[in-house]
């Protein structure tokens, strides 16, 4: 029998108990959840009449050493309980070792105390007679960031899944597993020596953010069952206890591709945004840290700007994944996935751009309560933020807006949308509703829309430019690649491709892969036959739309010294990401295009 004491007395407090405990009986149905055999209300305290499980919790278990297929065993028989669970519309709420019982008569799983029931502990009635828990339920080190948010999903059961498989894994309780800068468990380092399709599962599982993880029980079960014939095979060597000790072999001739890599399915073709769990991603320090002690200062602006391929989203994703870290709430719009008619005009743009922050938010969109006719649409927008958004959501809320440049297009709607954001901005110099929301905004153009000074978003803030690799980050980007250079060989590939980091993250995946040498690499780089070709033909296209500017590359990639071109070409060049300014004169940002547009402009 288990009783729960309330913090309130309440009829609406008795009634959430009801509604829980008839959930509870559902789940009790199952035979790996203890039947629940009566639920009643004595001088307003609660209790329980659960079946007796006769056995021990896994707290102990999991501190003894647990081979791969003993995880494996454990994943596949709390998935499919919990499929059960996810399938009755039930979130656990609080999946940890104690809370998962070894039953002594067949020594199969069972799932007990499950959150909800236990919350009704916590629930206070406000004025508004709406019921609001004052404790987030769970345990810390299981808990993901969304649920410490009060907003679990089923995907929140997994996240607490992985950890204690993690957990039993490597014997060291969550509270001590090492986190990256953005927030998420260093998997790479705790999962060192496992076999690589059951860790990038449990990567997938743990991720920060909850949209990455398996969205329920049956999908994470489904792919586990995908792989659980190849993960069998090393079940007969763990139970055999054989210990495999492997020679390194010597190396005698070290040629100017010798590697050392990891095996190709842990090397990553760049495309897009580097992952959050990736090994690949390089700081440029100080620039992250900077960013992550910025966004967390009231009323925060941050401006991130480079050519395309730079790094920006991907610096991006680091700040909303510290940011929800934190427990602030994150979202995160892409320009470039706006319909071309919601640019057409204001009043369109910010009906988009305020149904998708709600569902970003997880709140439904309600346009039609506040977009009243009488009001201009900068006010409607304004008053949908704080009246609707701002109220619902008490803690920070970072907007992550990435591409704005798309906006550039419809240059007055461009101009009266960044003039909304930065009287938004000096909203929070003295309103503390308007302090929680935090702006990150990034694009590659130059700003050449004619904005006033003091409506302009682009000249407050912490404005970020980021830089190309410098030669001991290229050196620390080959090396994760496995691969044994000379920094002469570094060097050399840093005439071709200078600091670029897709330039240069793409040669090192296709000669780390064995794709090709650095030799034919350099050779076919700035022709129609290498790995650059679609880089280099959308820029030339691009180029071929203005007269200007292909005089303006024409003369930069013939000359032998900087070049003046005018501050308008040198600009556009600049960021289009072909060049970099010497003083006020241009240089190729690298050999690659001084190259290949010799030949083609």
């Amino acid at each position: 029998m288990k009783r729960l004491k309330p913090t309130q007395k309440s009829a609406k407090v008795k009634d959430l108990f009801e509604q829980e405990a008839r959930t509870l009986n559902k789940l009790g149905r199952h035979e790996q959840i203890p039947t629940l055999y009566a639920y009643f209300e004595h001088d307003y305290e609660f209790y329980l009449v659960q079946e007796l499980v006769v056995g021990h919790d896994l707290t102990k278990e999991i501190n003894h050493f647990w081979n791969e297929s003993k995880v494996i065993e454990f994943l596949a028989e709390i998935l499919e309980l919990l499929i059960f669970v996810h399938d009755n519309n039930v979130i656990h709420r609080d999946i940890k070792p104690g809370n998962i019982m070894r039953r002594k008569s067949d020594g199969k799983l069972v799932l007990i105390d499950f959150g909800a029931v236990k919350e009704v502990r916590t629930i206070v009635v406000g004025n508004d007679g709406q019921p609001t828990s004052t404790i987030n339920i769970g345990t810390p080190g299981y808990m993901s960031v969304e649920q410490l948010q009060g907003r679990p999903k089923f995907a929140s059961d997994i996240y607490a899944v992985g950890v204690t498989a993690i957990q039993a894994l490597i014997r060291k309780s969550p509270q001590k597993f090492p986190h990256n800068i953005s927030g998420e468990i260093e998997c790479e380092t705790l999962l060192s020596g496992i076999n690589d399709e059951l860790a990038n599962i449990l990567i997938k599982m743990v991720k920060v953010n909850w949209h990455q993880r398996y969205p329920n029980a049956k999908v994470a079960l489904a792919e586990l069952l995908n792989i659980k014939p190849n993960l069998e095979s090393l079940i007969p060597q763990q139970k055999q206890g054989e210990t495999i000790k492997i020679t390194p072999p010597i190396i005698n001739n070290i040629s100017s591709n010798n590697i050392t890599q990891p095996p190709e399915s842990k090397l990553e073709p760049p495309s897009g945004q580097v992952p959050l769990n990736s090994p690949f991603y390089i700081e440029r320090i100080p620039i992250e840290s900077e960013c992550f002690q910025a966004i967390l200062k009231p009323d925060a602006l941050i401006r991130i700007k480079a050519p395309r391929q730079m790094g920006k989203s991907s610096l991006l994703s680091r700040i909303l994944a510290h940011a929800s870290q934190e427990a602030y709430r994150t979202v995160y719009l892409d320009f470039q996935t706006i319909d071309p008619e919601f640019i057409e005009n204001l009043d369109q743009f910010l009906q988009w751009f305020c149904a998708n922050v709600s569902d970003e938010l997880d709140l439904e969109e309600q346009l039609d309560k506040y977009w009243k006719k009488v009001l201009g649409v900068k006010k409607r927008c304004t008053k949908y933020f704080e009246k609707y958004l701002l109220k619902e959501i008490k803690t920070p809320i970072v907007l992550g807006l990435d591409e704005v440049d798309q906006l550039f297009q419809n240059q007055d709607l461009a101009t009266q949308f960044f003039a909304l954001l930065r009287a938004w901005h000096e909203q929070g110099k003295n309103n503390p509703d308007w302090q929680r929301l935090r702006l990150i905004i990034v694009h590659s153009k130059e700003v050449y829309i004619p904005l006033n000074i003091n409506q302009s978003p682009f000249n407050v803030g912490l404005g970020i430019e980021l830089p190309e690799f410098n030669l001991e980050q290229v050196k620390d980007l080959v090396q994760r690649h496995g691969l044994i250079w000379s920094d002469a060989q570094i060097e050399t590939l840093m005439e071709m491709l200078g600091g670029h980091p897709y330039l240069v993250r793409l040669a090192l995946y296709e000669i780390a892969s064995g794709k090709m040498t650095l030799e034919r690499l350099l050779e076919l780089a700035p022709t129609d036959e290498g790995p650059y070709y679609n880089h280099l033909h959308r820029h030339l296209l691009n180029l071929q739309k203005d007269e200007n500017l292909q005089t303006a590359i024409t003369k930069v990639v013939n000359a032998e010294t900087p070049v003046e071109v005018g501050t308008i070409e040198g600009f556009k060049l600049r960021s289009m990401g072909l060049v970099k300014f010497r003083g006020n004169a241009v240089v190729p940002l690298c050999g690659l295009y001084r190259e290949y547009f010799r030949v083609h402009v």
